[in-house]
């Protein structure tokens, strides 16, 4: 769920997501479910990520290139309630506008050597609340 999120938070971050956003009438007839909880099968559901929850996100960096893969699993948390429903996002349930007019991100990925030589690559994900 947090890859779905992520992607929808990210792509709408980097790009313009347009459109209406969804009226009050229509989301509160759709669940909230909080991340880890389990959704409804076959229903639309508004999903939230608590304040200070951990949300775990996998790294993985692999390849053919590479002798072997390196992954592990880091944790982070929201400082504020933040709910996601397709590409528009919330931070009080109530308002809704496309996630891009809520949150702000910054993708970087460098290779190993790529300022002196010697330096560490690194992947960075930035996400500003707007």
């Amino acid at each position: 769920m947090i890859l779905r999120t992520l992607s929808i938070l990210g792509a709408c971050a980097l790009t313009a997501c347009a459109g209406i956003p969804p009226g009050g009438d229509e989301m509160a007839r759709l669940p909230v479910v909080r991340f880890g909880d389990t959704p409804p099968a076959d229903q639309p559901f508004i999903l939230l990520y608590p304040a200070g929850a951990p949300l775990p996100v996998e790294t993985r960096i692999h390849g053919s290139l590479l002798q072997e893969e390196a992954r592990g699993v880091l944790t982070v948390r929201t400082k504020q309630d933040l709910y996601t429903y397709k590409h528009w996002a919330s931070l009080d349930g109530k308002t809704w506008k496309a996630g891009n007019q809520v949150v702000g991100g910054h993708f970087e990925i460098a290779v190993p050597g790529e300022k002196d030589g010697r330096n560490p690559g690194s992947m960075r994900a930035e996400f500003n609340l707007k």
